[in-house]
This record gives structure tokens, C-alpha cells and sequence, in this order.
């Protein structure tokens, strides 16, 4: 399986994992000049980006790495064009990561990991 089906395929499996979690899926694959956020999930109020990552394994790792600087750059950009054409209310916004194993069976979400200017 390429890099794209993988990714595609992982997020399929991240928005039933947030199904079940009872949020709403807004948006999947938003796209723009200025970069793209692979989930948009709403759940009591508080709009979440979600950014979907497939890995073989999920043994230690740093979010930091997972999520670098640009890549949070690109996913809050994105966010700002997202929401600024966005008609649905919300009272907060938070960025989240969701790993998943290759395989599909294990589950990692980490709510709010960085703000606009870095991981806090």
C-alpha cells in the first residue's frame, strides 16, 4: 500500500475511532493555498483540527517530531482559511494528533497539543 492509500485509509479509521467518541466530523481532507488539516471534528462547542498520522509501530516517539514546526505552521493556516468562511458556532478551537498502528487496532489521541506559536 502507497503512502497516500495508507494515509487516506488511516484517517477513514480515525473518523469512526471519533465517531464513537460521539464528535461531529465537519470536514475531512480541508485543503488550501496555505496547507491542509486532515480532520475538523466538533464536539460541545469546541472545534478541533486533527492532524491523522499512520505509523508501523507506536513505541516512544517525540510530538515534536510527529508534528514539527512547519507542520504546525501549514495546519494553523489552514484552520484561519477554514475558519474564517465558517458559518457553524463553536465557543473554542483546540489542535490535536491522532496515531494509529498500520494495523488499525491501537489508538493514540492527544487533545490540544500546541498552540498557535508551538507545543506549549
Amino acid at each position: 500500500m502507497g503512502s497516500y492509500e495508507k494515509g487516506y485509509s488511516g484517517e477513514s479509521c480515525a473518523c469512526e475511532y471519533l465517531k464513537k467518541k460521539n464528535y461531529d466530523i465537519i470536514k475531512r481532507n480541508f485543503r488550501c493555498r496555505y496547507g491542509e488539516v486532515d480532520i475538523i471534528i466538533y464536539k460541545d462547542g469546541e472545534l478541533a483540527f486533527v492532524e491523522v498520522k499512520t505509523w508501523d509501530t507506536l513505541d516512544s516517539f517525540d510530538l515534536s517530531y510527529v508534528i514539527n514546526r512547519k507542520k504546525q505552521k501549514r495546519i494553523t493556516n489552514a484552520s484561519a482559511v477554514f475558519l474564517r468562511d465558517y458559518k457553524g458556532e463553536y465557543t473554542s478551537i483546540r489542535f490535536d494528533v491522532l496515531l494509529l498502528k498500520s494495523n488499525k487496532t491501537v489508538f493514540e489521541y492527544y487533545t490540544n497539543i500546541y498552540m498557535e506559536n508551538g507545543l506549549p
